[in-house]
C-alpha cells in the first residue's frame, strides 16, 4: 500500500471513531442505550481490533476519540487492546481515567464498576498492576478459559497445567463473562470444565452452555401450563451432556466444531451442510428465527460473522422481556435483508422449539 493509501485509509477510519456516546459516560442511558449504539457501530464500521492499536498508537486520536476506542472497543473482548487501557488509566485526564476503567472490565467480561466517584491515582495504579498480571495470563491462555478458571476455583478446582492469575468472583459473574466471549472452538475448554466441576448448578450452567455451541438439546424443559421440572430433568440432561462429552472426547477423539456440528445439523434433517461456509448462511438464520432457545446467542454470533447485524443475545436469560426485545429487533432486522440474500436453496430449517 503507497503511503498516500496508508494516511487516507488512517483519516477514514480515524474519521469513524467520532461518537457522540461518549458525551453520556459515565451514567445510566450510557450503560443503557447509548453504549450499545457506540459498541455495535464499533463492530458493524470500525476496523478490526489490531488496526485500532494501531491508530491508537499513531498519536492522530483525540481524547473523545480515545474515549470512543475505549467504551466501544471492548465488545470484541480481544486481549490485543489491553495495552490501551493500561497506559489510558494512568493519564493524566480524569475521564480518560474513567473510561479505561470502565472499558477494561467489559473487554474482559467482567462486571462493570461503578464510576460515580471517578478513579483517583492510588486506584489507578492498583489496577495498572491488575493489568499487567492478567495481560501476563492472557498471552499464554485465552480468555474464556481466564473465567473458567475463575469459575472452578470456588470449588479448589483448576484448569489442567493453569499457571497464571485469575479474578476472585463468583461463579454465576464467572460464568455470565463466559457467555459473553463463548465461541464454536471454545468447546475443549468448556467440555474440559464441565468434566472437572463437582458442583450440580456449575455442571447445570456449563451444560447450557455447551447446548449452545453444539445445537445439542441435553435439558428438555416439560411444556404446558402445569409442568414443572426440578431434579430429576436436571439429572437427565448432566447425564445427556455427559455422554455427548464422553463421545467426541474419548470416542472421537476430537472436538473440532466443524464435525459435531456438522453431526447435529443432520440429526436436523440438513445433510451435508458446512456449518462455518457462507452456504450456511439461510440454516443460521432458521436457528436464530426457529432454533432452541440456548441455540439463538451462537447463531446470532455465527451471521454476525458472515456481515450481519451484532448483537448481544445471551443463553441464561433468554426468557427475560429485555432479551426477548433483542430477539425480535434482530429477526425483524434481517427481514430488511434484499429478498435475493434471503432466497437461497439450503437445507431445510431446524424443528420448532
Amino acid at each position: 500500500m503507497s503511503l498516500y493509501m496508508s494516511i487516507a485509509a488512517m483519516v477514514v477510519a480515524t474519521s469513524s471513531l467520532i461518537s457522540s456516546e461518549v458525551s453520556h459516560f459515565p451514567g445510566s442511558y450510557f450503560d443503557a442505550q447509548a453504549k450499545i449504539k457506540l459498541q455495535r457501530r464499533a463492530m458493524e464500521k470500525w476496523p478490526g481490533p489490531s488496526q485500532i492499536v494501531g491508530l491508537w498508537q499513531s498519536g492522530e486520536l483525540d481524547r473523545r476519540e480515545k474515549m470512543a476506542v475505549l467504551l466501544g472497543a471492548s465488545a470484541s473482548h480481544d486481549p490485543v487492546l489491553l495495552p490501551l487501557y493500561r497506559e489510558a488509566v494512568m493519564s493524566e485526564n480524569v475521564r480518560l481515567r474513567m473510561a479505561a476503567a470502565y472499558g477494561y472490565r467489559d473487554l474482559l467480561g467482567d462486571l462493570l464498576p461503578d464510576m460515580a466517584d471517578g478513579v483517583d491515582i492510588k486506584a489507578a495504579e492498583q489496577l495498572a498492576n491488575e493489568m499487567d498480571l492478567v495481560a501476563g495470563t492472557l498471552r499464554e491462555r485465552p480468555l474464556v478459559e481466564f473465567w473458567l478458571q475463575g469459575a472452578l476455583m470456588s470449588e479448589g478446582a483448576s484448569m489442567p497445567g493453569w499457571r497464571g492469575v485469575a479474578l476472585r468472583r463468583q461463579t454465576r459473574t464467572c460464568l455470565r463473562a463466559v457467555e459473553k466471549i463463548l465461541g464454536f472452538d471454545d468447546f475443549h475448554y468448556l467440555a474440559t470444565a464441565y468434566r472437572i466441576a463437582e458442583e450440580k448448578a456449575t455442571r447445570f450452567s456449563l451444560m447450557r452452555l455447551l447446548e449452545s455451541i453444539t445445537l445439542q438439546e441435553f435439558f428438555v424443559k416439560p411444556a404446558g401450563v402445569r409442568a414443572g421440572w426440578g431434579t430429576n430433568e436436571i439429572d437427565d440432561a448432566l447425564n445427556a451432556a455427559d455422554a455427548f462429552v464422553d463421545y467426541w472426547v474419548d470416542v472421537q477423539c476430537t472436538t473440532d466444531p466443524d464435525r459435531f456440528l456438522s453431526d447435529s445439523l443432520s440429526t436436523m434433517g440438513a445433510h451435508d451442510v458446512q456449518p462455518f461456509a457462507p452456504t450456511s448462511y439461510y440454516f443460521w438464520l432458521q436457528v436464530l428465527k426457529r432454533g432452541r432457545v440456548p441455540w439463538r446467542m451462537m447463531a446470532a454470533r455465527r451471521l454476525y460473522e458472515f456481515g450481519g447485524r451484532w448483537s448481544q443475545l445471551t443463553v441464561f436469560q433468554a426468557d427475560s422481556p429485555e432479551q426477548v426485545k433483542v430477539l425480535d429487533g434482530l429477526i425483524a432486522w434481517y427481514r430488511l435483508l434484499p429478498a435475493h440474500i434471503l432466497n437461497r436453496t439450503d437445507p431445510k430449517p431446524p424443528p420448532q422449539p
